[in-house]
């Protein structure tokens, strides 16, 4: 069942609940109203006759009947009876075949119905003042009352039908009005559901809480979509690299075994192996520690002192520098502690030194700085080399990137991606700053876990 569907029949049922019980209540207030005035009317009459009942020889006079509504008198019809229950007198119809008293055991004074040959009365009992025991019956037909009382019901009913019809066909018609961006929402999601990522909710709604849900899912459906076009793009390029060292790998192997060779060229064909090997683990390692800070781990992190972490980052980039003729300069005004995951913070700057380096030029110098500010370390790591092209500022830290003057051979261009993530699942991050007017500068910006004090 369809939400306006659903709708329009919870609002027809509250409508046909309200309505009935409101209408069952006027139609009762009604009638009861109807039945005082009767009552009133005949105990008035009633009263009166037995008032004069001595003067006329305990019989009836010609006193009009009650009034019960704006038709008239009503026929009055009565019996008079002494002490012993004998009718002294009685009115048609009561003169054929009176209503002994006993059968009008009611008491006084307060009005009664009846029903006598097939006609449905109002009757009464009041005392003959002065003469006690003699008792006085006075009944009018209910015809009137009963035909007011029916007209009413069926008026109210009709009423009813019509009012629960017109809610009905508002409530539908509200319902189609207000499940419009539901309904236009529910087919966006199937066809999303269904792998059309171009599908996107088309409404124009007055309504600002709608519209902006129209366009927090388009814009949900946006980024999925480039998520999804990323992770294709990360697969792709993930094949890319690695088939290259297993293609080397599997050639060497594969020569190595097709005929036989002297020692020396088993031990080449075994040494490009092994070099293909290292790039291959080297790659592979690369791939998980990215999936793995990408995770935004909310585990407990331990801490480390940062320029442990840059010592052991300076030690492991020690030999890639000496090759290049890269002098690194570390200079840090503060020591503090920051977090770390598993050797992450090392890795991290593990992964900038080396970019450094391999973007200097020989004998060139890179530059470690560290300031604290508040609660953040900011460490500078910056190069002599030519700098990264405006248009590539941001394009640098994605997996996979390099440069249009990269060699084969450089790395993956996973380096700058995994040190953005593991500062970013520290609460980092790292940027590259544009201010710079020689080389390139990176910022890493972490929070202090304890600042231990001055370096000397």
């Amino acid at each position: 069942m369809s939400f306006r569907t659903t709708t329009t029949l919870t609002i027809a049922l509250l409508t046909a609940v309200t309505l009935g019980a409101g209408f069952m209540a006027v139609s009762e207030a009604f009638n009861a109203l109807q039945r005082e005035q009767l009552d009133a009317s005949l105990l008035g009459v009633a009263a009166a006759e037995a008032l004069e009942a001595p003067a006329h020889h305990f019989s009836f006079s010609d006193r009009p009947g009650p009034a019960a509504n704006d038709v008239g008198p009503l026929t009055k019809y009565g019996v008079i009876y002494d002490e012993q229950g004998k009718v002294l007198s009685a009115t048609s119809p009561f003169d054929t075949a009176p209503l002994t008293l006993s059968e009008l055991q009611r008491p006084l004074r307060e009005a009664f119905d009846i029903h006598f040959e097939g006609s449905s009365m109002r009757g009464v009992l009041v005392p003959i003042p002065e003469h006690r025991g003699k008792v006085l019956f006075l009944a009018t037909s209910r015809e009137d009352l009963d035909g007011d009382e029916a007209f009413l019901h069926r008026a109210m009913l009709v009423a009813f039908i019509v009012a629960v019809g017109w809610v009905v066909a508002v409530a539908y018609w509200l319902g189609g009005r207000l499940t419009v961006a539901h309904d236009a929402v529910a087919e966006t999601v199937r066809k999303i559901t269904q792998g059309d990522l171009s599908a996107r909710v088309r409404i124009e709604h007055s309504d600002a809480e709608v519209a902006q849900v129209a366009a927090d899912i388009n814009e949900m459906v946006d980024q999925l979509g480039k998520l999804l076009a990323s992770q294709q793009r990360f697969i792709a390029n993930a094949a890319h690299e690695l088939r290259s060292p297993l293609a080397t790998l599997h050639g060497e192997l594969q020569q190595a075994v097709r005929k036989k060779r002297d020692a020396a060229s088993y031990e080449q064909a075994i040494h490009s192996a092994l070099t293909a090997s290292r790039r291959l683990t080297r790659l592979v390692q690369d791939l998980l520690t990215l999936a793995r800070v990408t995770s935004r781990n909310t585990d407990q992190a331990a801490s480390v002192e940062v320029m442990a972490a840059i010592r052991e980052a300076r030690a492991e980039v020690a030999p890639f520098a000496a090759e290049r003729g890269v002098t690194l300069d570390v200079d840090l005004d503060v020591s503090c502690t920051v977090p770390d995951r598993g050797g992450d913070t090392a890795r991290l700057f593990r992964n900038l030194l080396e970019n450094a380096i391999r973007h200097s030029p020989e004998h060139g110098t890179v530059h470690v700085v560290g300031t604290c500010s508040g609660n953040t370390i900011l460490i500078r790591i910056s190069d002599q080399g030519p700098g990264v092209p405006v248009a590539d500022h941001e394009a640098v830290f994605e997996p996979f990137f390099r440069g249009k003057g990269a060699t084969p051979g450089e790395g993956a261009g996973l380096g700058l991606g995994i040190a953005r993530e593991i500062a970013r699942s520290h609460r980092g991050d790292v940027i590259l700053d544009r201010s710079n007017a020689i080389g390139a500068q990176f910022v890493v910006s972490l929070p202090v876990v304890l600042r231990v004090g001055l370096k000397t």
